[in-house]
């Protein structure tokens, strides 16, 4: 009977769908439904019994390809009954809070959306509403997201629903995107000449910068000791320990640790005040004590090393803003405090915006810091409406800087009057699944300040309960975990690419690999190296980067002997040391009047290069750059021709890019130095040989992919309805290609979006925090002990705001976790662990977050060896122990395929096995 119902509702819903009036209408999209995206294809709900039962409303999922028709007839039909015709169209794609949410007239809005409840369809909808019904233009709105690829996925959808032309008017990207365009359209008002033409320094940029930084620094106290040596000699022996331990601080082992630790502080200090320009470094820290954010973060325990070494957290600001100046560089936590000082500074600027943009949209506004809640502040003033969407029991960014009080208390006294709405249908889990990780909430300790939770009401059907799973330790965890996977697949229930293993810190992934390995299953560990910081990649953008910014040193010292041309270690300190007593860097003295030379070059490649792609003009008969005093530096021959054909090749490919592709340069370019024979003659394997040069030709590719996209983007649209065609010609549009690939290796998430693109067939491998916008079938959370669930222990005393702030947001990154199971979740936990993976091994306790679980008994602790008395059940009443004696007899055939299973996977790696797990990182 309840079949037949089904049935019955799809063939109804079918004819209903393929029925709607077309009014006449000419649609935007003519694409055949076969070639649209699966997003926007004919997608008829499965009805479930527990729906119909329950008489929750039938959500007939309207494709945008379907109702677009009557949205574009209903814009042309009469004024008085367009408004209602609008509100039918929507709520036809829309659930009811959905389409509250969508269609909500002008004011300040806040959307607390829990997990699976369609946020993004409601957000790209508002901006359709805004637009096609309020009459709003395109390039008064501001959609600001938190990743690229939410940004990509957000335009992709404005595509399909408003068509190119005007989806490409929209103003949206990350914050770091929309930031980077207002100060580098206006930072001459900030009065930092030196940085007009700024480039961006991603994570490894900034780490090189600060160990560069740090190294001069004892370098110039080394030189103070010895003076002091000369003056007197009455602490020599003290003398010379302290230039024995300044020379140890040196090392790169020691270094490293320090620019990690100071790095990681600095970062803290920018990302926790609005804005820290023009701010020295115990002046930002000083701002930084007094704000809200050191409530979460503390910098009071600064590094061993960096105390022995006696250098302040304010010194190394100082350093590291320096050495960033001499670059005429940015890194990513200026992208937002910079434009924020702008606009507090500039009343022009912030006038101009402030009349520009209607409606200010902000999604995950949970994970905002205090600069990027202050953009939108300033953008907003007092005229826009600013709609924010987000879930505050989703906020796990704490540790970098963000803080969840903007959403949940701050957003509600800035501006005062805003509706607040829930969205609570999820679309995603199961029942079983969203009650367990609501339960886990309940660990959530107050704050003082009342959360907005949402109670989500599951709208699929009912499915197993969740699995809660002891194991004897990390080994069996991971047995057991893949044996699962494994036996899934091969029931023909779920794919590979279905399957996730979630885990708290990077660590834990070492085992699990190893079994995917011996079991031949394909996987992929999400979080490796983004593919625009891999180095073959890096060494290639260098030599860009260098064209249009001479001054990088960074990356002149990266691309001035790679590949190698006689310019080795010693004559580059020889040329710094030339460069410094100029009072110069080495590109300043490298490149003395280098716009000047572009001009000459710019004549003399103009034939050369029309002949072929690969035809790099002959530089015998150009002129060189500068005079490097060989004779007095004793430089080799090699070395001084090396110095004259490199900058040479700078200038030049300065001069290449002013008037042809870059895609065609670049590909002359790596004939000319011969890259493909550096990578292949790299000492490694001849697979990731060929794999390090398809990297390279990749960068090709995307400049060629770049130089096909429209001249003029939605970001361009910040401060002008009309931007000039004409200024995104020659070195305008490599510059705009060099700041899409550093927005693309924004930190953390880079890696993430890029391996979720394909979405090949494997098990997906990463860290809670990585999981959080993904979606999984079956998901498995690794690790779930008192030690790492929270991560280092339940605290005792949790007096310290920051440790109860640490305390809860441990609980949100196991709700993110839970959620984004779809069928089934299991939880492992293990009876003992060695935590670095050696024979050391500790008695492991059960995360006590697990005990929220609706459904679980009380448990007795277990011991490090041995059975315990009772067992903690699962959420389904069940219990199983894959290790050790079972709980339940099993019949000897049984038995015996379990012992030759294990003695299986137990055997170690062979050497094609490590490969291939080295390969799938």
């Amino acid at each position: 009977m309840f079949n037949m119902i089904c049935l019955a509702v799809k063939q109804r819903a079918w004819t209903f769908f393929t029925s709607m009036p077309t009014c006449g209408a000419v649609s935007p999209i003519n694409t055949p439904i076969h070639f649209q995206p699966k997003w926007c294809q004919l997608r008829i709900p499965v009805v479930s019994k527990r729906s119909l039962l329950h008489k929750r409303p039938a959500l007939y999922h309207v494709s945008h390809a379907s109702y677009h028709h009557c949205l574009a007839a209903s814009s042309s039909s009469k004024a008085t009954c367009q408004d209602q015709e609008a509100v039918q169209q929507f709520t036809h794609s829309l659930s009811e809070e959905q389409a509250a949410a969508a269609l909500a007239g002008d004011g300040h809005l806040r959307i607390i959306a829990g997990p699976g409840s369609g946020k993004t369809r409601v957000l790209t909808s508002r901006v359709e509403y805004l637009i096609r019904e309020k009459g709003c233009k395109p390039w008064e709105l501001v959609v600001i997201t938190f990743s690229n690829k939410a940004a990509r996925e957000l335009q992709d959808r404005l595509t399909v629903l408003l068509g190119q032309s005007v989806a490409s008017q929209v103003i949206a990207g990350t914050f770091h995107s929309i930031g980077c365009q207002i100060v580098r359209r206006h930072v001459e008002h900030l009065g930092d000449t030196g940085r007009q033409d700024f480039n961006i320094f991603d994570q490894d940029d900034t780490k090189a910068v600060m160990k560069k930084a740090l190294k001069q620094h004892f370098s110039q106290r080394r030189g103070t000791v010895a003076s002091s040596n000369i003056e007197g000699d009455d602490n020599l022996e003290d003398a010379e320990a302290d230039q024995t331990q300044l020379q140890e601080w040196e090392q790169p082992k020691s270094l490293e640790k320090m620019a990690k630790r100071f790095r990681h502080d600095i970062s803290l200090v920018k990302n926790g005040v609005s804005t820290c320009f023009g701010l020295d470094g115990n002046s930002a820290i000083a701002k930084y004590r007094a704000s809200s954010a050191a409530v979460v973060n503390n910098l009071d325990k600064e590094h061993e090393l960096a105390v022995k070494a006696d250098v302040t957290l304010g010194q190394a600001y100082d350093l590291y803003e320096a050495e960033l100046k001499q670059n005429r560089a940015l890194d990513f936590d200026d992208l937002l405090s910079w434009p924020v000082a702008l606009l507090e500074q500039c009343m022009a600027v912030r006038d101009k915006l402030q009349k520009r943009y209607k409606h200010i949209l902000v999604d995950e506004f949970q994970d905002t810091n205090a600069p990027q809640y202050e953009l939108v502040r300033q953008l907003a003033g007092n005229q826009a409406n600013v709609f924010v969407v987000g879930d505050p029991d989703q906020a796990i960014y704490g540790w970098r800087g963000a803080n969840v009080v903007n959403m949940s208390k701050s957003f509600g006294t800035d501006y005062p009057g805003a509706t607040t709405l829930h969205l609570k249908d999820n679309y995603r889990s199961t029942p079983q699944v969203l009650r367990g990780a609501e339960g886990v909430l309940n660990n959530i300790l107050s704050t003082g300040v009342t959360p907005e939770r949402v109670v989500l009401n599951p709208l699929q059907s009912e499915g197993p309960q969740i699995q809660v799973t002891q194991v004897s330790d990390e080994r069996a965890e991971a047995e057991t975990v893949v044996g699962l996977m494994q036996q899934l697949h091969q029931q023909g229930r779920h794919k590979w690419k279905d399957m996730a293993i979630l885990y708290r810190t990077n660590a834990q992934s070492r085992l699990f690999e190893e079994q995917l390995v011996k079991r031949n299953i394909p996987y992929q560990v999400i979080g490796g190296t983004p593919f625009w910081m891999r180095k073959e990649v890096k060494d290639v953008m260098a030599y860009v980067k260098l064209a249009i910014n001479p001054e990088d040193d960074l990356s002149l010292m990266r691309s001035i002997n790679q590949p190698t041309r006689g310019i080795g270690a010693e004559s580059q300190i020889k040329l710094k040391a030339w460069a410094a007593g100029q009072g110069l860097t080495l590109g300043q003295a490298l490149f003395p009047s280098y716009q000047a030379t572009t001009t000459t070059y710019q004549q003399a490649a103009a034939v050369h290069f029309a002949d072929g792609p690969q035809a790099w003009p002959d530089m015998m008969q150009l002129e060189p750059t500068c005079n490097v005093p060989v004779k007095e530096l004793h430089l080799s021959k090699k070395a001084a021709s090396g110095i004259d054909g490199f900058c040479k090749t700078i200038i030049l490919l300065r001069a290449l890019l002013t008037e042809h592709a870059l895609a065609s340069v670049l590909d002359a370019l790596l004939n000319h130095i011969n890259f493909e024979e550096f990578v292949m003659a790299a000492r490694s394997g001849k697979d990731k040989q060929q794999n390090r040069w398809q990297n390279v030709l990749q960068v090709v590719g995307a400049a060629e992919h770049a130089a096909m996209q429209p001249a003029v983007r939605g970001l361009d649209y910040l401060d002008t309805d009309n931007p000039a065609q004409e200024s995104k010609d020659g070195l305008a549009r490599v510059q705009d290609f060099l700041e899409q690939v550093a927005l693309w290796s924004e930190p953390e998430k880079a890696a993430a979006e890029e391996e979720q693109e394909g979405s090949p067939d494997v098990v997906n491998v990463m860290t809670l925090h990585l999981s959080k916008g993904l979606e999984f079938a079956v998901v498995f959370i690794v690790g779930c002990e008192d030690a790492l669930m929270p991560h280092g222990g339940l605290l005792d005393d949790v007096s310290d705001p920051r440790d109860l702030e640490r305390h809860n947001e441990e609980v949100r990154l196991l709700y993110v976790g839970m959620t984004r199971a779809k069928e089934q979740l299991h939880l492992l936990h293990a009876k003992e662990r060695a935590p670095r993976g050696g024979m050391q091994r500790f008695s492991a306790k059960i995360s006590p977050f697990l005990r929220s679980i609706p459904g679980s008994n009380p448990y007795r602790q277990h011991s490090a060896f041995g059975r315990s008395d009772s067992l903690r059940h699962s959420s389904s009443q069940s219990y199983r122990q894959f290790s050790g004696k079972s709980s339940q007899p099993l019949a000897a055939a049984t038995v015996q395929r379990a012992r030759e299973a294990e003695e299986a996977v137990n055997a170690p790696l062979t050497p094609a096995q490590a490969r291939a797990a080295r390969r799938c990182r």
